[in-house]
């Protein structure tokens, strides 16, 4: 997958997208292994942690958990996440400071509208790189043809309409 650009000087750029052909495998390989779940401890604000079996479900549209007392509300939809980041970077992981957990097995997943987290250890760094892999690629709405193209229609009509309302028909730089 590749796409055409303008950079600052104005001139068109080629840029190869990040999914090249070998990453189709990986990526898929992701996707089963999250459907099939992945035991990780979730930390709360004031307790040790909760170990949680994460999986995603069929339709690779919700992360679930479980066990859960509140089984309805054990799900994060893909639609709702903003941003996914590695390591122990958010407020809850500098709450537990102590060190005992492995940077490589951390990774928080910011969702909904009040930037909630979702704070997540993996018992290895090969299955946080699997988790944030996996929901970056499905962020991407690259999960099925349909989310695609949809996004692919209103990212490619929409913002480049009202850009060029803005600016008069001229072309924006980016």
């Amino acid at each position: 997958m590749s796409s055409w650009l303008v950079n600052r000087k104005g001139e068109p750029q080629y840029r190869r997208h990040f999914l090249t052909d070998n990453s189709i495998f990986h990526l898929e390989r992701c996707m089963s292994v999250m459907q099939s779940g992945t035991q990780m401890v979730k930390l709360k604000a004031g307790s040790k942690g909760l170990v949680r079996l994460f999986y995603l479900d069929e339709h690779r549209s919700c992360i679930r958990w479980k066990p859960s007392r509140k089984s309805e509300k054990a799900k994060i939809t893909i639609d709702s996440l903003y941003k996914v980041t590695e390591g122990g970077q958010s407020d809850i992981f500098h709450r537990h400071a102590d060190g005992s957990f492995d940077p490589a097995c951390c990774f928080t997943v910011y969702h909904g509208n009040h930037m909630e987290s979702l704070d997540l250890v993996t018992s290895n760094a090969e299955e946080a790189r699997t988790w944030i892999t996996g929901l970056r690629y499905l962020m991407a709405g690259i999960s099925d043809e349909d989310s695609l193209a949809k996004r692919q229609r209103t990212h490619d009509q929409y913002p480049l309409t009202k850009k060029l309302h803005r600016n008069h028909g001229n072309v924006q730089r980016w």
